[in-house]
């Protein structure tokens, strides 16, 4: 497509056009304003919230084919998981800090419950994986909140929507990790507690309080420091158990802190105490290098055929670069235009070297200290562009796929004018119907 001023755009044609157009004008009266206004992410306390932007549409018969393959996906993390403990191979390639891969060892839990796809659509109409997040759900459920306050307003002005996504219920925020959590324990909690670190983000923190005691549960708030060890085994906080919990615990905090951590750690392996995820499907599927599993052809038979036949087409060339040989390390440091360099655990940005983006020195320092740390590099595959508005420059999207059990639940999109689109950045995060 080319933008107002002619130059050609490599967009995707997935996004409808015509549905960002006449949002446009909708998102300029008094009510759009309002509504922009009013749901944002970030932690405003910290003085960071920052208003979501407008809304998207995908043209009509996409939803099913994404719902397919983000199930797929989903088998497919979670075969990994499972393999992880018995397969010297898979444990070779996505390898983990000696404090998580003791951890992630001897613990049991190989569901993983909750996932995030990142994609970046390609100008073609083929799907490239981007990235897995195996975390907490703040974007989606903010996302699905701020879908079903847009939805009367663009009713009224003959916007043709689809169907709501769960994540759009205003009770779902706490109501998935009750079902989960009676799923996996067996009792329903009519206690949680919200266990994150003191610094964290209190965003989702907040929503979640907000979400559960809606629907009538006890919130307890304490850092995972505070716990500890009761009798049997149960995690103790003021000499209260806690059986059930959400846990906005980052990777980068779990790793530091895992010596201060040893009640919980011990609690969540031991199933005495239900966290979203678990602790090895969070280390093991949250991990950037399960992308290099999922590249790879020697690795095929851990999968069903018809989710590998589906999802590996989409997952662009990626290795543990620690493993790669001479030749290799020498190609991927001579054309840096190719790849891209991941700290596995790494969030927000944080330990992403693009290689178009970085200088010949730069490229080479990077390579040599992600083969020395075993970091994922990947393809580099190329951000779809999506019009600004008729002042703005094209501005490069992703898209983001949220599953709870391999269900799809909600759905979002990122925008913004560097290559690295996390909303901890500069990205802009758009509510999306689908």
């Amino acid at each position: 497509m080319a933008d107002d001023t002619g130059t050609e755009v490599d967009g995707w044609s997935g996004l409808d056009e015509e549905f960002t157009r006449r949002v446009a004008a909708v998102g300029g009266t008094a009510e759009g304003r309002a509504l922009t206004d009013a749901h944002t992410v970030g932690d405003p306390a910290a003085g960071k919230a920052r208003p979501l932007g407008l809304p998207l549409r995908l043209r009509p018969g996409l939803r099913e084919e994404l719902e397919a393959f983000t199930a797929a996906y989903h088998r497919m993390i979670e075969a990994v998981v499972a393999a992880w403990e018995h397969d010297p191979r898979l444990r070779e390639v996505l390898t983990l800090p000696q404090s998580l891969r003791i951890e992630a060892a001897a613990a049991r839990d190989t569901r993983v419950h909750l996932l995030r796809l990142d994609l970046l659509p390609q100008p073609d109409g083929r799907l490239g994986v981007l990235e897995t997040n195996a975390n907490g759900p703040g974007g989606l459920a903010v996302v699905g909140r701020a879908r079903a306050a847009w939805r009367p307003l663009l009713d009224r002005h003959g916007l043709a929507l689809p169907r709501p996504l769960p994540a759009d219920d205003a009770g779902w925020t706490g109501r998935w990790l009750l079902d989960l959590a009676e799923q996996e324990s067996g009792r329903r909690p009519d206690t949680v507690t919200l266990l994150y670190p003191h610094r964290a983000d209190r965003n989702a923190v907040r929503s979640y309080d907000d979400g559960l005691r809606a629907l009538g549960v006890r919130v307890l708030h304490a850092d995972p420091r505070e716990l500890r060890t009761g009798r049997d085994g149960a995690a103790v906080l003021a000499g209260e158990p806690v059986r059930h919990a959400y846990a906005k615990i980052s990777m980068r905090d779990l790793g530091q802190l895992a010596g201060d951590l040893g009640p919980y750690l011990r609690a969540v392996r031991e199933r005495a105490l239900f966290v979203q995820n678990g602790l090895r499907a969070r280390v093991v599927g949250d991990n950037k290098l399960c992308l290099a599993v999922l590249s790879d052809p020697r690795f095929a038979g851990l999968f069903d055929p018809a989710d590998h036949r589906l999802v590996q087409p989409a997952v662009p060339w990626s290795r543990n670069l620690a493993l790669c040989d001479g030749p290799t390390l020498r190609r991927i440091a001579r054309e840096r235009e190719r790849y891209v360099l991941k700290s596995p655990l790494d969030a927000n940005g944080r330990g992403v070297v693009v290689g178009p983006e970085t200088g010949e020195a730069a490229w080479a320092e990077a390579v040599a200290r992600a083969a020395a740390g075993g970091w994922l590099v990947q393809e580099y595959l190329p951000s779809p562009r999506l019009r600004g508005g008729p002042d703005g420059p094209p501005v490069h999207h992703d898209l983001a796929l949220g599953a709870v059990n391999g269900r799809l639940v909600s759905a979002f999109v990122r925008t913004g004018h560097e290559a690295r689109l996390n909303v901890a950045r500069t990205g802009r995060l758009h509510p999306l119907y689908l």
